[in-house]
């Protein structure tokens, strides 16, 4: 335990270098390991936006690569894959994994009113991303969430910190926001738990109905916020409209609502996705389930989202739930939740014991899914049920994790530090 706690003290430099060094030994694996084994390491997507990248550098449009899903953006970044090294994209996927890094220590270090042990919580909490094998394979194997991951961190950043002092940090705010939404559908269900963190309410029981009305009027600040984020994503959707057309918007938006996966595919509606995957009727299944969605992320964002203080926590819940719900979930997902997990992971009031017992029950139950899901896609076994049963059990232990963290969430609790240094003082 005394040498855990000599690594862990390690300058936060140093733990940067060693993530840079881990993601970096893992690309050059890649190269290896896709010339020599079955089952690639690099992620299809990698492969399909480097094809997509080519047919951008030729002056086509990108979506003439099949299954090419994605803002044309992403394939501009790739872009040096088709002239400079095929690795390209994932150095830069990479870069930006130990950028949400660095962003995170900030964000959490300017977060926490008790200075004392400030810079302490937020490098431990950094660490949870920086060591994170899932990040780490995610983004070394070519996957691109990393990008908008680093656009929502630094959207809360400008929001909850004083790194800008005047309104125009809520500009920025949005603007980034906009950006991660353009590139990823997911962060627009953050938004409305940012705009409510800026407004001030006192609605209660005795609250008259007209001053219940004018306290939800919105403020200078969450215009600003509202303002900047739907101008950005406007702003760029128009311009992706007008080089590629209906075809930009199909591929990158509207195909995702209609969208039927039965591989690679976790979630709970999956057999039920494969047995109707020709039937184009209204899918009252799926409407409910939306319902359902809807109304948790609702009521989690003004459970949470109304107060600077617990904001991080309904951001952190709001992918958890739509994760789990979505009739497709698939790994790269989880960076959703998991890049927004150190800004809350302090605040968890539990033993080791138990934090240990729900890694194990989420990481258990997603290896049974994968080990069914390995007998069906390479062993063609005929293994349907299996896969949905335990994508029931996937679905069952997700909800009960968030639930337990939701019992152990303490705002300001700081991994005990914050609290034993109240209490001692308070002696």
């Amino acid at each position: 335990m005394e040498k855990v706690r000599k690594i862990l003290n390690w300058e936060f430099s140093t733990h940067l270098k060693i993530g840079a060094l881990i993601r970096a030994v893992l690309i050059v694996y890649s190269i290896y390991h896709d010339d020599h084994y079955s089952v690639s390491y690099t992620d299809i997507d990698y492969k399909v936006f480097t094809d997509a990248a080519k047919h951008v550098y030729k002056g086509d449009s990108p979506y003439k690569r099949h299954t090419y899903r994605y803002s044309p953006l992403i394939a501009f970044m790739l872009l040096p894959n088709v002239f400079y090294t095929r690795t390209f994209g994932k150095q830069l996927f990479c870069v930006f994994d130990v950028f949400v890094a660095i962003a995170l220590k900030i964000l959490v270090e300017r977060q926490l009113k008790n200075k004392e042990n400030a810079s302490k919580i937020a490098k431990y909490c950094s660490l949870f991303w920086i060591y994170n094998p899932m990040s780490i394979a995610i983004s070394s194997r070519g996957n691109a969430d990393s990008v908008p991951c680093f656009f929502v961190i630094l959207s809360i950043l400008f929001l909850q910190t004083d790194v800008i002092k005047n309104l125009f940090k809520y500009v920025l705010s949005g603007i980034f926001l906009g950006f991660s939404i353009h590139l990823r559908m997911y962060p627009l269900a953050l938004s409305f738990p940012m705009y409510l963190s800026l407004g001030e309410y006192n609605i209660n029981r005795n609250t008259r109905l007209l001053s219940g009305i004018l306290s939800l009027v919105p403020n200078r600040k969450q215009l600003l916020l509202a303002f900047s984020c739907i101008l950005t994503l406007f702003s760029l959707t128009y311009v992706m409209y007008a080089m590629y057309g209906y075809e930009f918007l199909f591929e990158t938006y509207i195909y995702h609502l209609f969208r039927k996966d039965t591989r690679h595919n976790f979630s709970v509606l999956f057999y039920y996705s494969y047995l109707t995957i020709d039937d184009f009727s209204f899918d009252a299944v799926k409407t409910i389930s939306q319902v359902f969605e809807g109304i948790i992320l609702f009521v989690v964002s003004l459970t949470f989202g109304t107060k600077q203080e617990t904001l991080p926590f309904a951001l952190f819940c709001q992918p958890v739930v739509l994760v789990v719900y979505n009739s497709v979930m698939t790994s790269q997902y989880f960076i959703w939740f998991l890049s927004l997990l150190p800004l809350v992971v302090h605040s968890f009031e539990m033993r080791i014991s138990q934090a240990f017992v729900l890694f194990t029950l989420w990481l258990s139950s997603q290896g049974a899914w994968l080990f069914y899901a390995y007998l069906l896609e390479f062993k063609s076994r005929e293994v349907f049920l299996f896969i949905w049963l335990k994508g029931v059990v996937f679905f069952c232990a997700n909800i009960y994790i968030l639930a337990q963290l939701i019992k152990c969430y303490r705002p300001g609790y700081g991994f005990g530090l914050i609290s034993k240094t109240n209490e001692i003082k308070s002696q």
